[in-house]
């Protein structure tokens, strides 16, 4: 993959450095000023340049359904690409996707190259806020044919600085550095275009960072303050500011400097952007000013005047509707509150920031990817903090009601985030619209516990669902600690059978389960049902040791991604129908799986299967079509199945194509209106990138976003003897009557660790029951 990045990489360069001989050589026209038509595109512009994006974007959109493309050609791509501009400054990037990509036939037509090139542009900007590379270089390259050939030297500046980002994310850090040196080159061409010398200026600081530079950046910061500073006062130099002041706070913590130079250099560009923002009457940009001081003077430990400023921007961001970054502030007065030990109020800004965020989080964040997690870094962070806080209060309050009223809320919260996390990486706000019960569980049937693992900065909480109510038990363990615990085991786990694996199978038992165990035991437990949080998705918790068992050995064991993403009721097995499929053969650079043929006859004879679709049989088509023409409550594929750091990564493997979570869902979703429903998908051969919480979480969600009750898949690959013998007795066990789904696993786990050949985890352990257990 990294080879073909680093292809992509050298190919854009070699293609535009080209355009750009063909440009230098080019007759320069000068650049003709754009009339903008209509009192409703000025007031918007009006809008616009004051933060008040909302205001903006409801004028322009009402522009472009006034306008006729064809006849108003020039007002209709620039229009087009201010509110494109506008919904990606919100966050709001498949909003901006859906308008541009409406102009594109308008484009294609058009001869008018200076705005074509700014559309493409745009375009390829925003897919690269997704993550998308290939799309983004598409776009750019033909942005850049169409700025050579309008002779526009504005237009070729800003394609360059964006193919710049392009091959920076794809860590091709010396082309990255030849694009933004030759649009610095054009920029001192002529100064009508000295406004976009900041943006370049800042890329650069920016890749310097990637590279870990941190120095050498630092160096250069003066020079790049004073060079935006010498720039006319507009709103685009405010926001630089704003951009210059983040990236000097991200030096200082990335470098663990403490360099007081830098951070009176944070504060003078904030205290710069302030300024214009107070003098255009830009409420947005003024608000992120007084926040991000806010946060400066939170580092300081300076709270009193920390709470003031973060107030001020609180006060900005409501009085100009601005959610996206209302939320911000509010989350921040609940860090300056809890520090202060106000729990009360800290509460109430942690709630407000949420209430804030949930209607909006969905959109903001879908489909984002960037080198920078913004998910982990300004979601999860929010929901997590409200739990903290919740669980304490829980702790203190005397009164047991009270206490397991904060046990629900922190649960329900959590919930709230595992839904979203699922959310981000599938980039499906519709996950949601699938929760079984607005009420999540608040008491287990009886033997059934449910645990909630809750990693926090300083410690882990065990939050446990009981038949008869909720207890939390606290771990001294940070974070930290435990993701390495969980890293090193994992690894062991994967890797050729030996015993190195029982030290941390032994330090995590003793962290996660033993705190639990009496209770458990006093309850008569033998179903655990686990909602795992973070790095801990990465670890099947049946292998855990306590000395002398494994954890699968005491009790059945469940995972679910979320309660109120789980159908918990009990399903219904008879005059059940599977359609069987699989892949033995080598196919697209995959291996063959020669147990394949062997597991998918037997399956059939156990289950009474009618429909088996083997090797060229088995294909997208061919299911699409089973699916439509009959009723299936049993899918069982048996093929490699990959669940990578996204869902573009996470596939199924068919003879003829790789079949997409997004397709999967729709295969399913044919019958999901017919009397049987598909109740059960076996995943026979997955596996996740090792290392990867993304990927671990993503084949967690793999039952919520095919859209059945349960999934049964595994970890890691394991080879086709034990694959074919542990699916073989599943389905036997299932047969039994009233034996649940997790009971039936168990049985096979215990009876392969019965035996010496299989006895290491590596062989049983990836086999995770996912979703309902019963």
């Amino acid at each position: 993959m990294l080879n073909n990045k680093c292809f992509l990489s050298a190919f854009l360069l070699m293609i535009c450095l080209v355009l750009i001989c063909a440009f230098a050589h080019a007759d320069m026209p000068s650049i003709q000023e754009t009339n903008v038509p209509g009192q409703m595109i000025a007031k918007g512009s009006q809008y616009f340049n004051k933060g008040n994006l909302e205001q903006a974007i409801i004028l322009w959109e009402q522009v472009l359904g006034l306008l006729n493309a064809e006849k108003n050609t020039g007002e209709y791509l620039d229009t087009t690409v201010w509110l494109a501009n506008a919904y990606q400054l919100m966050g709001y990037h498949q909003r901006a996707l859906t308008v541009l990509h409406k102009a594109l036939p308008v484009v294609e037509k058009g001869k008018d190259h200076y705005r074509n090139a700014l559309l493409y542009n745009c375009l390829g900007d925003i897919y690269l806020s997704l993550g998308d590379t290939e799309a983004s270089a598409t776009y750019l390259l033909r942005g850049a044919e169409q700025a050579r050939m309008s002779g526009n030297l504005r237009a070729m500046i800003m394609i360059l600085n964006n193919l710049g980002n392009g091959v920076a994310a794809d860590e091709n850090y010396p082309a990255a550095m030849a694009f933004y040196d030759e649009a610095l080159a054009l920029i001192e061409k002529s100064e009508d275009h000295i406004d976009l010398k900041s943006k370049v200026l800042l890329n650069l600081v920016r890749l310097g960072l990637q590279m870990e530079r941190y120095q050498e950046v630092a160096g250069t910061l003066d020079s790049v303050l004073s060079q935006i500073a010498e720039m006319p006062d507009s709103p685009s130099k405010a926001s630089d500011m704003i951009t210059l002041s983040r990236l000097i706070s991200k030096i200082r913590k990335t470098s663990a400097s403490s360099d007081g130079h830098l951070k009176y250099l944070a504060y003078l560009a904030l205290d710069k952007a302030k300024r214009i923002a107070q003098n255009t009457q830009d409420y947005r940009t003024l608000s992120y000013a007084y926040g991000y001081m806010g946060q400066l003077y939170e580092g300081e430990k300076r709270y009193s005047e920390a709470v003031k400023l973060t107030r001020k921007a609180v006060f900005l961001a409501q009085q100009g509707d601005f959610p996206e970054i209302l939320y911000l502030w509010q989350w921040q007065l609940g860090r300056l509150f809890k520090v202060k030990d106000d729990i009360e109020n800290a509460v109430k800004a942690y709630s407000h920031a949420i209430s804030v965020l949930n209607p909006i989080r969905q959109e903001l964040f879908r489909g984002f990817r960037s080198r920078e997690d913004l998910f982990n870094e300004t979601v999860k962070p929010v929901y997590l903090g409200l739990t903290e806080l919740l669980l304490r209060q829980a702790e203190i309050s005397e009164d047991s009601k009270v206490s397991e009223a904060f046990l629900i809320k922190a649960r329900d919260t959590m919930e709230i985030l595992k839904t979203a996390e699922l959310e981000d990486f599938f980039a499906d706000e519709c996950l949601s619209a699938t929760q079984i019960s607005e009420s999540a569980l608040e008491r287990t049937p009886p033997h059934t516990a449910v645990l909630y693992p809750v990693m926090l900065p300083d410690h882990l909480t065990l939050l446990l669902i009981l038949p008869d109510g909720m207890r939390q038990v606290s771990v001294p363990t940070g974070s930290e600690s435990l993701e390495k615990t969980v890293t090193q085991y994992r690894e062991r786990l994967q890797t050729r059978p030996n015993n190195r694996f029982f030290y941390e199978s032994q330090h995590l038992y003793d962290q996660v389960i033993r705190p639990i165990e009496a209770v458990l035991a006093d309850r008569e437990i033998d179903t655990l049902i686990i909602a795992p949080d973070g790095v801990l998705r990465l670890i099947p918790f049946s292998t855990l040791h306590d000395g002398e068992h494994f954890l699968i050995e005491k009790y059945a064991i469940g995972t679910i991604p979320a309660i109120s993403l789980t159908d918990s009721k009990q399903t219904v097995r008879e005059n059940s129908n599977i359609l069987i499929g699989g892949l033995s053969e080598s196919r697209q650079g995959f291996p063959a799986l020669p147990g394949v043929t062997a597991e998918l006859r037997d399956i059939q004879k156990i289950t009474g299967g009618k429909m088996v679709m083997e090797n060229k049989d088995y294909t997208t088509e061919n299911l699409t079509l089973e699916f439509k023409n009959n009723e299936y409550s049993m899918l069982h594929i048996a093929t490699h199945g990959i669940f990578g750091g996204t869902p573009k990564e996470s596939f199924l493997l068919t003879y003829n194509d790789k079949l997409t979570m997004d397709r999967l869902e729709q295969l399913i979703a044919l019958g999901r209106f017919r009397e049987q429903k598909v109740e059960l998908l076996t995943l026979s051969a997955c596996q996740t990138a090792l290392g990867n919480e993304r990927a671990a979480m993503g084949l967690a969600g793999v039952a919520v976003k095919a859209g059945v009750k349960s999934a049964v898949a595994t970890l890691w690959y394991v080879d086709d003897e034990a694959t074919s013998l542990a699916i073989r007795e599943f389905y036997r066990q299932l047969k039994t009557p009233g034996l649940s789904k997790v009971k039936a696993m168990q049985n096979v786990q215990k009876k392969m660790i019965a035996q010496q050949r299989y006895q290491h985890p590596l062989y049983w352990g990836p086999f995770l029951v996912i979703g309902n257990w019963m």
